[in-house]
C-alpha cells in the first residue's frame, strides 16, 4: 500500500478533490462571508479605483488581484470565484501530502494528512490563510530541515522560500511577519545544527541573500505599479504599521487576559460566556484623508474611538448547548497540544544537541517548525474571532503538525523507557483526541468549508454577476425576495447599503455601495460619530435601499446593529419603507420606489 500511495497518492487526492468539491461547489450563498468583499472589491478595482486609497482592503493586494485577473478573463462570476478557492484548497491538500511524506517517509500517513486537509479546507473564500502557511512550510522545510541531495538544490529551495514569503506578505501582512520570524529561526538553526559550521554558514548566507533578492523581486513590480497609480506610500505603509500594531495589540491581549482572569476568579457572573480581548481597530479602519476618497470618505480612527470596548464573546465549557460546549473544547484543546508539542520538541532538540544525534535533532526541529508555522494563524482564531470559521483555517496546518507529532512520538515510544513513554502517551492521547473531536464537529459545521455546507441545498437560484447556486427552500424564498425587490426598486447605478456586513447582496444584485469599508460594528466607531457620518452620506448619495441584518455580530446583544447604532437604525426605519422582513433580516426601500416592488411581494 505504501508503495502504491507513494506513486499514485497525489493523483488519488486530486481525484478525491474533484469528486468531493464537485458535490457542493455551487452550494449556498454566504452574505456575511468574504466572497462578497472579494467580488465587490475586484469590481471596484476593475473600474479603476485605487486599493487602500479609494477602497478598503483589510488584506494585502494579492488577496484581490487574482480575483481581478479572473474577472478580466471570464467576466464577474461568483462561480469562477468559488472555483478559484476550491483550487487553492486542492493545492493545499496536495502540498500537505508531499510535505508529510518527506517528513515521515510514509505515504500512507501522508495520504491521510492530505485527505483530512481536503475534507475540511476552511471556510470558503478564506482559503488563502491555510494555503500560504502550508506553502511556506513546504519551502521552509525543503530549504532548511529536510535532506536536499545537493547544495545547489538547497540553494534553489532557499531562494524559493523568499518567493513564498513574499507571497505571504502580499496576501496577509501579519501572517507574513510571523512567518518571517520563523524563517529567521530556521536559518539560524540550519547553521548551528550541522557538523561543518563554516560550510553551513556560507550556504546559509548565500541562501539568505537569494531569498531576500527573490522577496524584493516579487515586490518590486507591484510597488512600481502602486506608485504609478498613486498608492505607493499607502502600500508601503502597511508594512510599517503591522509590526508595531502586532506588538501593541499583543500587549493589550496580555493585559486584558490578566484583568479578565483576576476579575472572574472570585465570582462568576455568567456561566455561558467569557468576554474576549480587545479587537484591533486598526485592522478594520484605515486612516485616509477624506479628500483622498472622492466617492466615499473612509471611517477614520479618532482617539475616542480607540477607547471603544470590544464586545466579542467567547464560548466556555459551561455554555448552554452541546454544540457550544463542543466548540469550546475545539477552541481550547489546540492550545494544550501546542504546549505539549512545543515542550516535547524543544526538550528533544536540546537532548539531541547534547548527544550529537543529528537524526533526532532534525525530527525535533521539524516538530517545532511545523508548530511555529501553524501558530501564525493562532491569533486569528483564538484572540480575534474564536469561532469555527477561523478555527478551521488554523486547523489545516495544525492537522499536519499533529500528525507529524504523533508519528515521531510513536517512533520514539519504541526506544524509550517507562517515564518517557508516559509523557509520549500524554502527547499521543491529547493530540489524537483533539483531531477526532475537531473533525467530528467540523464535518457537521457549515462554517468549516466541508461538504456540510451543501446540506439540503437543492433549489436553483440565479442572479447577477454569475451567481448560480443551490439553496435550501427557505434560503431560496428569502434570497429571491430580496433580489427581486432590490433589482425592481433600484437602478444599476443606485446605491444599496448593507449593515453591518452583507456585501454579497451587493454583488448578487449588481448594486454598488458608497461605503469605503463594507464592514462596520460597535468596536470600530462610536454610535454618535457613526450616526453623524452616515446621515451626511445618505443626504449626499440618496441610497435606494438598505439591508439590515440585526444579528449579534460579536456574539453579544450590544453588538446588534439596532442596539449600538440605534440612532442610525431609527433614522432609516423612519425615512425608508420596510419592504421585506424575515428573521433578523430587514430590507428598506426609499419611499418613492415602493410602487416598483413586485405586487406579490408587497405587504
Amino acid at each position: 500500500m505504501n508503495r502504491i500511495l507513494s506513486r499514485w497518492g497525489m493523483c488519488g487526492l486530486l481525484v478525491f478533490a474533484l469528486l468531493y468539491y464537485g458535490q457542493y461547489y455551487r452550494a449556498g450563498l454566504y452574505p456575511a462571508a468574504e466572497g462578497g468583499v472579494e467580488g465587490m472589491v475586484a469590481l471596484r478595482l476593475l473600474e479603476g479605483q485605487r486599493p487602500i486609497v479609494d477602497t478598503f482592503l483589510g488584506y494585502n493586494l494579492l488577496w484581490f488581484y487574482p480575483v481581478v485577473g479572473l474577472f478580466k478573463i471570464f467576466g464577474p462570476s461568483y462561480t469562477v470565484l468559488r472555483l478559484f478557492f476550491f483550487f487553492l484548497s486542492t493545492l493545499t491538500g496536495l502540498m500537505s501530502f508531499r510535505l508529510v511524506r518527506l517528513c515521515t517517509g510514509n505515504s500512507a500517513v501522508a495520504f491521510l494528512a492530505g485527505l483530512l486537509v481536503l475534507l475540511i479546507p476552511g471556510q470558503m473564500f478564506r482559503n488563502y490563510m491555510a494555503f500560504i502557511v502550508v506553502l511556506n512550510m513546504t519551502t521552509f522545510f525543503s530549504a532548511y530541515l529536510l535532506p536536499a541531495g545537493s547544495t545547489t538544490k538547497r540553494l534553489v529551495w532557499m531562494a524559493a522560500s523568499g518567493v513564498t514569503l513574499a507571497i505571504a506578505w502580499l496576501i496577509r501582512v501579519d501572517v507574513g511577519f510571523f512567518l518571517s520570524c520563523l524563517w529567521l529561526g530556521m536559518l539560524t538553526t540550519f547553521v548551528i545544527r550541522r557538523e561543518n559550521f563554516i560550510e553551513q554558514l556560507r550556504v546559509a548566507l548565500l541562501g539568505a541573500l537569494l531569498a531576500l533578492v527573490c522577496f524584493a523581486a516579487i515586490h518590486l513590480p507591484i510597488y512600481l505599479d502602486a506608485s504609478h497609480r498613486g498608492f505607493g506610500s499607502e502600500f508601503l505603509g502597511q508594512y510599517k504599521q503591522w509590526p508595531s500594531m502586532i506588538q501593541t495589540q499583543g500587549g493589550r491581549v496580555i493585559e486584558t487576559i490578566c484583568k479578565s482572569v483576576s476579575e472572574r476568579l472570585p465570582h462568576r457572573k455568567s456561566p455561558a460566556l467569557i468576554t474576549s480581548v480587545a479587537i484591533p481597530v486598526s485592522l478594520l479602519t484605515h486612516k485616509t484623508p477624506a479628500s483622498a476618497v472622492p466617492t466615499a470618505p473612509s471611517v477614520q480612527t479618532h482617539k475616542s474611538d480607540k477607547e471603544i470596548p470590544a464586545t466579542l464573546a467567547r464560548r466556555s465549557f459551561l455554555a448552554g448547548t452541546p454544540r457550544d460546549k463542543m466548540l469550546a473544547i475545539n477552541l481550547y484543546l489546540p492550545l494544550l497540544i501546542a504546549m505539549l508539542i512545543a515542550l516535547g520538541s524543544l526538550g528533544t532538540w536540546i537532548y539531541a544537541l547534547a548527544r550529537q544525534n543529528e537524526e533526532l535533532r532534525d525530527k525535533s526541529l521539524i516538530g517545532l517548525s511545523a508548530l511555529g508555522c501553524s501558530l501564525t494563524l493562532f491569533p486569528q482564531y483564538f484572540f480575534w474571532r474564536p469561532d469555527m470559521v477561523h478555527l478551521s483555517e488554523f486547523m489545516v496546518p495544525m492537522t499536519l503538525t499533529s500528525i507529524l507529532a504523533m508519528w515521531y512520538a510513536l517512533h520514539a515510544w519504541k526506544l524509550s523507557d517507562r517515564v518517557v513513554r508516559a509523557g509520549l502517551g500524554i502527547v499521543l492521547f491529547f493530540t489524537a483526541l483533539t483531531l477526532v473531536l475537531y473533525y467530528i464537529n467540523a464535518c457537521q459545521s457549515q462554517s468549516s468549508g466541508g461538504i456540510a455546507a451543501g446540506l439540503n441545498k437543492r433549489f436553483e437560484f440565479h442572479a447577477a454577476n454569475g451567481v448560480n447556486v443551490k439553496l435550501t427552500q427557505s434560503e431560496l424564498q428569502d434570497t429571491s425576495a430580496i433580489y427581486r425587490i432590490i433589482t425592481a426598486a433600484s437602478g444599476p447605478e443606485e446605491y444599496l447599503i448593507c449593515y453591518p456586513y452583507n456585501p454579497e447582496i451587493n454583488f448578487m444584485t449588481a448594486r454598488p455601495s458608497y461605503e469605503y469599508n463594507f464592514y462596520i460594528d460597535n468596536a470600530m466607531i462610536s454610535p454618535e460619530r457613526f450616526y453623524k457620518e452616515e446621515i451626511e452620506k445618505i443626504g449626499k448619495f440618496h441610497p435606494a435601499a438598505f439591508v439590515i441584518t440585526d444579528w449579534a455580530i460579536n456574539s453579544t446583544e450590544q453588538s446588534q446593529f439596532s442596539n449600538w447604532a440605534a440612532q442610525t437604525y431609527e433614522y432609516i426605519t423612519g425615512h425608508y419603507k420596510l419592504a421585506y422582513k424575515h428573521g433578523n433580516v430587514e430590507l428598506y426601500i426609499r419611499p418613492d420606489r415602493v410602487e416598483a416592488i413586485p405586487k406579490d411581494l408587497r405587504f
